[in-house]
C-alpha cells in the first residue's frame, strides 16, 4: 500500500515508497496469517469431515467385527457337534461293535485359541477362520469314522436284526434297572460273588422280550439256580443271550424268534430274592456288560444315566 507525505515547499503531497524493512515486516505476517489460516481449515475438516479412505476403512471395520462374530458362534457350535460325535463313538459304538474308537488328535487344540480371543482385531478374525477350517476336517474325520463302523453294521441288513441291542422289557423305567456284570452282594449268601448279568426289577407276570431275532437253543425248568431259563442263539458273532428265573415260557428250544417278541413272563423261580427278570449277554465264552447293547432303545444322556445305576448297584437280586 503506498503512503503519501506532504511537502511544505511544492505545496503538494508526494508518494513515499516503503523501505525494505517494512515490505519485509509486511511479508511475514501475511506469511503467517496463511499458514495459521490453513491449520485452522485441517484441524476442522480432519475433526468433522471424513475423507473416501476414511469412510472405506470405517465400513471395513464394521464388516470385520461382524464377521468375526459370526466365525465365533460357527467355531462355537462346531465344538459342540464334535464333543457329541466323538461320545457317541467311544461309549456306544466302539464298546457294541468292538471297534477301535475313532481319537480325534488332527489339527490344534481348541483351547490353544482362548487367548487369541481376547484379542479384538483382523489377526482374530483370520486365526478364527482357520481354526474353524481344521474344526471342519476334524469333524470329517469322526464322521467318516462313524460310517466306516456304521458301515459293518449295515452292510449286511441281518446283522442289525441279530444284534441284540434293546431293552429285554417294554420301556422299562429307571427303577427298574439293577446290578449288572461285576462282583455283588449275593441277597442270600451276603457276601460279594461274580454276577454275570443285568437284574430287571418288574411285576409278576410282565412280558419278556427277545432283543434279537435268533434261535432259541436252550429251554429249562427248575426250583434252583436260576429257575426258569430261556437261551436265545442269533447268528451275529457268536451272540447268545439269557433270560433267567421265569415263571411262564412261551417258546420251545428250536425255534425261531424276532426281536420283540414276548418269550416268557417274569417270575420268582429258582434262588431269587424277588420277581425279576436276570438277562445275560453272551459272545462265544465271553460275558458282556449288557448295559453296553441298549444303545438302540435310549439317547446318549440316559444310557449315561443307566450305566451309573447299574454299576453303582451293590446287590444283586439273585
Amino acid at each position: 500500500m503506498s503512503h503519501y507525505q506532504f511537502n511544505k515547499e511544492k505545496l503538494e503531497f508526494i508518494k513515499v515508497r516503503p523501505g525494505f524493512k517494512i515490505r519485509l515486516k509486511r511479508f511475514l505476517w501475511i506469511f503467517l496469517g496463511s499458514v495459521v489460516l490453513s491449520v485452522i481449515y485441517y484441524l476442522i475438516f480432519g475433526l468433522f469431515v471424513l475423507s473416501p479412505a476414511e469412510r472405506n476403512l470405517q465400513r471395513e471395520t464394521q464388516l470385520m467385527q461382524s464377521e468375526y462374530e459370526r466365525l465365533s458362534k460357527e467355531m462355537k457350535n462346531l465344538t459342540t457337534v464334535i464333543e457329541e460325535l466323538d461320545t457317541r463313538d467311544k461309549g456306544i459304538y466302539g464298546a457294541v461293535l468292538h471297534s477301535t474308537p475313532l481319537e480325534v488328535t488332527e489339527g490344534a487344540d481348541i483351547t490353544h485359541y482362548q487367548s487369541l480371543m481376547e484379542d479384538y482385531s483382523f489377526v482374530l478374525a483370520y486365526h478364527a477362520d482357520s481354526v474353524i477350517s481344521s474344526l471342519e476336517q476334524r469333524m470329517a474325520l469322526v464322521t467318516r469314522g462313524l460310517y466306516e463302523i456304521g458301515n459293518q453294521v449295515y452292510d449286511n441288513t441281518d446283522s442289525l436284526r441279530y444284534l441284540p441291542a434293546v431293552f429285554p422289557l417294554r420301556d422299562p423305567p429307571m427303577e427298574a434297572m439293577g446290578a449288572t456284570v461285576g462282583l455283588r452282594i449275593h441277597p442270600f449268601y451276603k457276601i460279594p460273588m461274580e454276577h454275570t448279568g443285568m437284574d430287571f426289577l418288574a411285576g409278576h407276570g410282565t412280558d419278556v422280550l427277545a432283543t434279537a431275532d435268533g434261535q432259541v437253543v436252550h429251554v429249562s425248568r427248575s426250583a434252583r439256580g436260576r429257575g426258569n431259563v430261556v437261551e436265545i442263539a442269533h447268528p451275529y458273532r457268536g451272540y447268545v443271550t439269557v433270560y433267567a428265573h421265569l415263571s411262564d415260557i412261551f417258546v420251545r428250544k428250536g425255534q425261531y424268534v424276532k426281536r420283540g417278541m414276548v418269550v416268557a413272563r417274569i417270575g420268582s423261580t429258582g434262588m431269587s430274592f424277588m420277581p425279576h427278570l436276570h438277562y445275560e449277554v453272551r459272545q462265544g465264552d465271553q460275558v458282556m456288560d449288557p448295559v453296553h447293547y441298549f444303545f438302540m432303545d435310549v439317547q446318549p444322556y440316559d444310557y449315561h444315566q443307566i450305566l451309573l445305576t447299574a454299576n453303582n448297584t451293590g446287590q444283586s437280586l439273585d
